[in-house]
């Protein structure tokens, strides 16, 4: 662009440039220098990988050649140790350099000749660097970043081999700018089926509020038990946990407590009693128990939930905490509301059991909008009225009941008894969710 062409002042250019997407800003980056400059400040403002998808990156400018990306930090060209704020980093997949060539080393080459771990080294230069993400592959390679320099990681995900140390995990919750952090393959040190972990060495069960991480995830692990209370009592103030178990993990410890006990109600209620370390901190808890579907086991519960006392949010299956259902039972002989959290705000509850909830034949005559008083479907709902009823001595707050499916779709019936159930809890001033699982009339009976 002329100079003399550019009438435009410096100011409003810069106006365009915030306002622009990805694509117009490459282009407008190679009309001259100054937009060059201007494009630059914005691009690298917040960064991303490809893969990378979800609300905090829809602003952020994607990476499409990881390699380009760290030519560009190496070579300085822009001041982006003070420009970027936002950084995410996805370990996984493959890419290709500029020649073509893998750019991603092989597994026998070492950890530190990973472009993503170059890349992950030089961002922790940045002096604004708000918020780093890094997705990496496995525990190892989170430590091999701890052992090159000290890390501004702020979220952090990897999952665990099937040999851990619990020293390498310790450090990890010891990053001091980590808030959020998601771990894979996580198991008890006490299952009999395996060799590992090992227990969790004896100075770390004295270790206690050493971690600032607020969000934990915890994926496609194995059971709660006692064993691994020390792990919870780290993060001096946990407010979101994510226990999503993995089903195949957890049978082996559920059929082998059934087949010893022959009941499995002292462990469920031991599986709430692990996380008593942040009953106190906790705002946002997502439990199950990793019981397969196909599995119909009678339990009775304490008070569950009730101790956690800032809780808001509780996400959970139907059957842990539902006496309708015909699975759970109170030991305390109190009705199902009084084991959740007095402040809580939003119940979701996950439908899991894999049977029908109209145990009528086939060839009923029955309409799908009609339902009989012994439907497990009428007691839920009429279960659920109590809600409404209650609501004003045992949790105030509540404002939101989500009902959702996890798997297959239970068999549900829109009737009058579940419609008046309904409008029982919205006229306490409680919003329903509901999700795709009512029964539809063009499906037969089973």
């Amino acid at each position: 662009m002329a100079a003399q062409e550019n009438t435009f002042p410096p100011e409003i250019w810069t106006e365009i440039v915030e306002c622009s997407p990805q694509q117009t800003l490459v282009a407008l980056s190679r009309v001259c220098s100054m937009l060059s400059v201007e494009v630059r400040k914005v691009l690298l403002r917040s960064v991303a990988s490809k893969e990378t998808s979800g609300d905090n990156e829809k602003s952020a400018s994607i990476i499409y050649r990881p390699w380009a990306f760290h030519d560009m930090l190496v070579k300085e060209d822009t001041n982006w140790r003070s420009t970027i704020r936002f950084a995410k980093l996805n370990w996984l997949g493959e890419y290709l350099d500029k020649d073509g060539k893998d750019a991603l080393i092989g597994r026998a080459k070492p950890v530190a000749d990973h472009l993503i771990f170059k890349t992950a080294m030089m961002l922790s230069e940045c002096a604004h660097l708000h918020d780093f993400q890094v997705n990496s592959r496995s525990l190892t390679i989170a430590t091999a970043m701890l052992n090159t320099k000290p890390l501004q990681i702020t979220s952090l995900s990897f999952s665990l081999p099937h040999r851990y140390s619990w020293e390498d995990l310790y450090r990890i919750f010891e990053i001091p700018t980590l808030s959020t952090l998601v771990v894979k393959n996580l198991l008890s040190p006490d299952r009999p089926a395996f060799r590992f972990p090992p227990p969790i060495p004896d100075e770390l069960h004295l270790k206690s509020a050493i971690s600032n991480i607020q969000d934990l995830t915890l994926d496609e692990c194995g059971p709660l038990t006692s064993a691994i209370v020390p792990m919870f009592k780290w993060p001096r103030n946990l407010r979101k946990l994510d226990y999503s178990p993995s089903r195949s993990k957890c049978e082996p410890y559920w059929r082998g407590i059934l087949r010893r006990m022959g009941d499995i109600s002292d462990a469920i209620d031991l599986s709430v009693h692990v996380l008593s370390p942040v009953k106190d901190s906790l705002e946002e808890l997502e439990f199950d128990l990793g019981l397969d579907r196909h599995w119909i086991l009678p339990f009775r519960t304490g008070g569950l939930f009730q101790s956690f006392a800032n809780m808001s949010k509780l996400t959970v299956p139907v059957e842990l905490i539902m006496h309708s259902r015909g699975l759970s039972q109170s030991r305390l002989d109190r009705p199902f509301y009084t084991s959740l959290p007095h402040d809580l705000q939003e119940l979701t509850l996950k439908f899991t059991i894999l049977t029908s909830w109209h145990p009528r034949p086939a060839h009923s005559e029955l309409q799908t909008n009609q339902c009989l008083l012994s439907d497990p479907a009428h007691r839920f709902f009429d279960e659920l009225s109590d809600i409404a009823m209650h609501k004003e001595e045992f949790f105030p707050s509540l404002k939101q009941l989500i009902l959702t499916e996890d798997g297959e779709r239970p068999f549900l019936v829109k009737c009058v008894h579940t419609k008046h159930s309904l409008e029982d809890l919205r006229s306490s001033g409680i919003q329903v969710v509901q999700g795709d699982w009512y029964r539809q009339s063009r499906e037969t009976w089973v």
